[in-house]
């Protein structure tokens, strides 16, 4: 049955031997309507393959190249990285996951859970971290007790500087290791120890989309184990399940025929739960422990990951720019319970046997797959962003979303991601989110309230929830306020200075206005009587004054015209000494001297 599955995944692809070259580098720059790989940053033959033989990719050698869809490397990703990528662009690996992938850090978070949920963060092993908890770490070697610590270097990976000790002379207080309870008791299949290399692919980090390979690698220890004792310590080979370590060793075989996945010191996990399973074990609820596992994992971390994503792809609504292919190290001890020793982020895609090509090619195969690295998503996400630019260079402002909008589009394109994965699965299994996953919100919950006690971001939410609590300071109304009495010797010179320079402000801006308007009132006459002077009428009238009655009469006529002349202009002088008036300017002496004695 196996073997049919094997042959129906690779009909219609080339067969990888383990080595590839490209021949046609320059060629292919021609073609149109092809995605651009950049490959400069790997050194996994079985990564270029994919690209090149199975999705017909171009591959780009170039690492200042800016014009690819899809980056592959083999180191961690810079935020920088990210922030200068392009909305179509993906990259395999997510900034911050140093956070999960450092023995020193994962075993800091997750001990930090563990201390709040003591029952729910048992799948590890008691964890120090030295030189900071030597002295913590000291007090476990008892007297009368016998107790194996294994320790490992904080930054390390392929079982370099690995030892098992139950002296505490052997560490020397200031070196940096991580220390771990050893597990005495795994579960053996022919009399040897063997760990899990389990592929996990976490998709977006806010929502998480957690995918879980079904076939990985089951590496074994070349020696049958004993358990340990003063003797055996130093013997990696039986206590140690690394690959680099075993397969040193004479007695190591290796698998020379893809079809017979269960021979050898490294076997497909598919192989070996089959043969689980057909003695009885419950595969099915050791998968699901695992899930669980794997899950609140990624709870420790999940805040760290989301901010590095978010501060880097604020608009990003699609959660797809990055993702990762983790290999969690799971360990099961005699009672078939999956234990976490640790989490690689750039596990080795060598592929020196025929196990390791068919595996790990299937596995990027359908990574790319499930995260839609295709020419048609490509020019979705183009077109999109065009028409955005569009409207900002009509409408000269970038276009907002409400809250309610913005939580309305990702719905929608969590829909179509939805839709999507769920048909290109391959062999992946979606484990998160699920129906179930409000259980771990409790966890998430706790995680990011821990990353807001070590950055500070609660310090600075309180303060701001607190004055938003804080009615806001307002001045109360002049009534309110006490007034000094004025009688007190220290108030009477300062309130007839401040007196004296009212009355003198009034005075200065009463004589400019009425000047001014004085000034106005004799344009206006004069405009009037040059304007009667000109009238025809009124020249007419003066020649019938002239005529008609006496030089007395006429005299006494023309006085009583200049009269109702300037009748005008008397009235609005009067009413211009009224309104400058002493009693007026009391009153608007009064109203500053308020106005002083308020403030």
């Amino acid at each position: 049955m196996q073997q049919q599955q094997s042959k129906k995944s690779n009909e219609g692809e080339p067969i990888f031997n383990g080595s590839f070259k490209d021949k046609n580098k320059k060629d292919d720059k021609k073609k149109k309507n092809k995605l651009i790989m950049n490959v400069s940053d790997t050194n996994y033959d079985v990564v270029k393959f994919v690209g090149k033989k199975i999705f017909k990719w171009i591959l780009q050698y170039e690492p200042d190249g800016v014009n690819w869809d899809i980056f592959w490397t083999d180191s961690a990703v810079q935020s920088e990285t990210l922030g200068k990528m392009q909305p179509h662009q993906k990259i395999n690996h997510f900034p911050g996951m140093y956070s999960l992938a450092r023995k020193n850090h994962l075993g800091r978070n997750l001990m930090k859970m563990r201390k709040q949920f003591p029952n729910d963060y048992k799948f590890f092993p008691q964890t120090w971290l030295l030189p900071a908890e030597y002295g913590d770490f000291k007090n476990q070697f008892v007297k009368g007790k016998v107790r194996t610590f294994i320790v490992k270097p904080e930054a390390s990976c392929q079982g370099r500087g690995i030892f098992l000790t139950r002296n505490i002379n052997d560490i020397n207080p200031t070196d940096h290791y991580v220390a771990q309870r050893y597990m005495h008791r795994p579960f053996l299949i022919d009399g040897l120890k063997f760990d899990l290399r389990v592929y996990v692919l976490l998709a977006g980090t806010d929502p998480m989309r957690i995918y879980v390979y079904q076939d990985g690698l089951v590496r074994f220890a070349t020696e049958s184990y004993v358990a340990p004792t003063a003797n055996n310590l130093e013997d990696v080979c039986m206590h140690l399940t690394n690959y680099a370590i075993n397969k040193e060793n004479p007695n190591f075989v290796f698998n020379n025929d893809a079809t017979k996945m269960d021979i050898g010191h490294k076997r497909s996990i598919k192989s070996v739960f089959s043969k689980l399973q057909e003695e009885g074990h419950n595969i099915q609820k050791l998968w699901q422990d695992m899930y669980n596992l794997f899950i609140k994992t990624f709870c420790t971390v999940q805040p760290i990951l989301s901010h590095h994503y978010k501060s880097c792809q604020p608009d990003n609504y699609a959660n797809n720019m990055c993702f990762e292919i983790l290999g969690f190290d799971i360990f099961l001890n005699d009672k078939l319970n999956p234990f976490l020793l640790e989490v690689n982020h750039t596990p080795s895609f060598t592929t020196d046997t025929p196990l390791d090509s068919l595996i790990k090619k299937n596995l990027i195969r359908d990574t790319l797959k499930l995260m839609n690295v295709s020419h048609q998503a490509k020019e979705e996400i183009i077109a999109q962003r065009k028409e955005q630019l569009q409207q900002r260079v009509l409408t000269r402002k970038k276009q907002k979303l409400t809250q309610e909008e913005k939580q309305l589009l990702i719905q929608q394109i969590c829909e179509q991601r939805d839709k999507h994965e769920n048909n290109n699965l391959g062999d992946y299994v979606k484990i998160y989110p699920l129906e179930n996953a409000h259980e771990y919100i409790k966890f998430i919950d706790f995680a990011t309230q821990l990353q807001d006690n070590w950055t500070g971001a609660n310090i600075k939410r309180n303060q701001k929830k607190g004055q938003s609590q804080t009615p806001q300071f307002q001045l109360p109304k002049p009534s309110t306020i006490p007034m000094k009495k004025l009688n007190t010797p220290q108030m009477l010179p300062k309130i007839y200075k401040k007196q004296n320079k009212i009355r003198q402000s009034t005075e200065s801006d009463n004589n400019i206005e009425t000047k001014s308007k004085r000034q106005s009132t004799s344009r206006k006459a004069t405009k009037q009587q040059n304007r009667q002077v000109s009238d025809p009428l009124l020249q007419k009238q003066d020649l019938s004054i002239k005529i008609l009655q006496s030089p007395l009469q006429q005299q006494q006529v023309i006085q009583q015209q200049q009269q109702l002349k300037s009748k005008p202009y008397l009235q609005t002088k009067l009413f211009e000494l009224d309104m400058v008036s002493p009693q007026n300017r009391s009153n608007s002496q009064s109203k500053k001297f308020n106005q002083f004695k308020i403030q």
